[in-house]
């Protein structure tokens, strides 16, 4: 299945609504756990693309109906009480470049993106199953800038319909952001490209 991602603001799906007689709407919402991890010694910018704040995909699925799925919130939910264990201090950062006297009190600059979202209803009664894809982009940045690294995370959702579509494509959401929110928390540290940076800041001088 190739990837076909659309970006609306709240406007524009709205006016999306009229490509269908029949249109259906999913706004995620869950409370997500966080993760047992240890801390890294490291205060960090944090910087939202307004997309991911904003998110909804709409699309208008062939022998179906129209589809707007929300998931501005829900990202933040997910990727806010993460980071605040992953570090031992965060900080949201409003722009990319920070300004200066933010820049001042961080180690590093985290941005985060959705950078692809996709999900498969079926038509027909045989098939009783909803799949979402996704998949997170993070760049990590030192204070100055440089790319530290640019990192593409996907994640996996399925849920059965065993009441309505719209419940099972909620459902599927989150068990995909659950899946992209457990490897940010678990391979963050084994990024080649993340060692080798916290080896050369903690070994300097």
């Amino acid at each position: 299945m190739k990837w076909s991602s659309l970006l609306f603001s709240a406007g524009a799906a709205a006016q999306a609504g009229v490509l269908a007689g029949c249109a259906s709407a999913v706004v995620v919402e869950s409370e997500f756990p966080t993760p047992v991890v240890e801390s890294l010694p490291l205060n960090v910018g944090l910087y939202y693309e307004p997309e991911l704040k904003d998110f909804i995909h709409a699309e208008a699925l062939p022998r179906s109906s129209t589809w707007t799925i929300d998931l501005g919130d829900a990202n933040l939910a997910m990727l806010e009480p993460l980071y605040e264990a992953m570090f031992v201090g965060t900080l949201e950062v409003a722009t990319l470049p920070p300004s200066a006297s933010d820049a001042a009190n961080i180690d590093a600059i985290l941005s985060s993106a959705l950078n692809r979202f996709e999900f498969d209803v079926p038509a027909t009664s045989r098939d009783q199953f909803v799949e979402v894809w996704l998949e997170y982009r993070l760049e990590l940045r030192d204070p100055g800038g440089n790319v530290l690294i640019d990192w593409l995370v996907p994640g996996y959702g399925k849920a059965e319909i065993d009441g309505s579509r719209e419940s099972a494509v909620h459902r599927a959401a989150i068990v995909a952001m659950r899946e992209a929110g457990a490897k940010i928390s678990t391979e963050f540290l084994s990024q080649p490209a993340v060692r080798d940076w916290l080896d050369e800041k903690f070994n300097e001088g």
